[in-house]
C-alpha cells in the first residue's frame, strides 16, 4: 500500500465493492466497472476477508489495529409508516433491499403491476429494473414536482425518451 500502510478489509458480501455492487443496478453502473476499479485497491496488497457479518466492535478492536475506519454505507432503507402496510406483507418491498434481492438473485421476476414510491435514484432503479424483469404496467408515485428531482428527469429521458413521450411507465405526481 501507498505510504506503507497495512490494511484489511471486512466485507460482509463476498466480493468488495459493498453499496455500489448490491444496491445500484448493472444497467447503471457494470459489473466490469466495479470490479475493475475495486481491484486498482485491492491490488495494492490489500488483505481481504470476505463473507462474515461484523457484530462485535470489541472482536475487531482485540485484533490489535493501531485504527480502525468503520464505513457501513447505508445498506438499509426506510420504511413508511402509513396504514396497512403490515398488511400488505410481501406485496411492498423497501427499495433499497428489493435491489439487493435482484442483484444477489433472490428476486428474478417483478409483478405484471408495480407501483412505485418516490421519485430520487432508488426509486428509478426500481422503475427500470422492475420493467426488465417483466413489469408491464409501472407507476412511480411521488409527493413533489417533477422539477425538485434532480434525478428524475434525466433518468426519465434516458429510459424513455422525452417525457412528452407516451409510455407503459407512468408517472404520478401527488403534490402539496
Amino acid at each position: 500500500m501507498p505510504l506503507g500502510y497495512e490494511i484489511t478489509l471486512f466485507e460482509r458480501d463476498n466480493l468488495a465493492g459493498g453499496m455500489m455492487r448490491s444496491q445500484i443496478p448493472i444497467f447503471r453502473l457494470p459489473e466490469e466497472t466495479i470490479n475493475s476499479e475495486v481491484d486498482i485497491i485491492l491490488d495494492m496488497g490489500v488483505e481481504t476477508r470476505f463473507g462474515k457479518e461484523l457484530t462485535s466492535m470489541k472482536e475487531i478492536l482485540d485484533e490489535g489495529f493501531d485504527t480502525v475506519f468503520v464505513g457501513t454505507g447505508s445498506p438499509i432503507g426506510r420504511p413508511l409508516d402509513m396504514p396497512g402496510l403490515k398488511e400488505a406483507g410481501d406485496h411492498v418491498q423497501i427499495g433499497i433491499d428489493w435491489l439487493a434481492g435482484v442483484t444477489f438473485e433472490h428476486v428474478d421476476e417483478a409483478p405484471k403491476r408495480v407501483v412505485v414510491l418516490g421519485g430520487g435514484n432508488t426509486a428509478m432503479d426500481c422503475t427500470r429494473t422492475a420493467r426488465c424483469l417483466g413489469a408491464t404496467d409501472v407507476k412511480a408515485i411521488m409527493m413533489c414536482p417533477m422539477g425538485t428531482t434532480p434525478s428524475l428527469r434525466k433518468r426519465w429521458a434516458f429510459m424513455n425518451g422525452p417525457i412528452s413521450r407516451l409510455s407503459p411507465m407512468i408517472i404520478v405526481m401527488m403534490c402539496r
